[in-house]
């Protein structure tokens, strides 16, 4: 079982909207690089898109694998999320996460995944097929 964003991939027509907002909320400039969601072309393939985000599951392999324990329980939302002041970017969780959930920051001072926004993920209110769901 899930607790993170649902994806409806199929309706997706690879805008990258949802990639600008959530780095603009983030990190405060419009850089796909820097987003806690990646939606990328499946190419050769036209209009078929994939998606890598951490879907929040149950096994908590990033957790587990995080030797500064970076990775914090957001109690409220029940979820974990990246402190970046703790991360050393080292890439545990990266490495162990099965589902391409997280990833280095463009420069590899931290890690990122979804922290769906405080619980209010910006994704879904701006995607314009309604393709990101929570």
């Amino acid at each position: 079982m899930t607790k993170g964003l649902k994806v409806e991939k199929e309706k997706c027509i690879g805008c990258q909207i949802c990639m600008l907002v959530c780095s603009g909320s983030h990190v405060g400039k419009f850089n796909p690089s820097e987003s806690r969601i990646n939606v990328e072309d499946v190419y050769p393939e036209p209009g078929e898109y994939r998606f890598n985000y951490c879907i929040h599951c149950d096994e908590h392999p990033c957790v587990e694998s995080c030797p500064v324990e970076a990775i914090k329980l957001n109690e409220g939302l029940g979820i974990y999320y990246v402190d970046k002041e703790t991360c050393t970017g080292c890439g545990a969780c990266v490495e162990a996460c099965p589902y391409n959930g997280c990833w280095l920051d463009p420069t590899g001072t931290y890690s990122i995944k979804c922290d769906l926004c405080g619980g209010s993920p910006q994704c879904v209110e701006a995607c314009p097929r309604n393709v990101i769901k929570r």
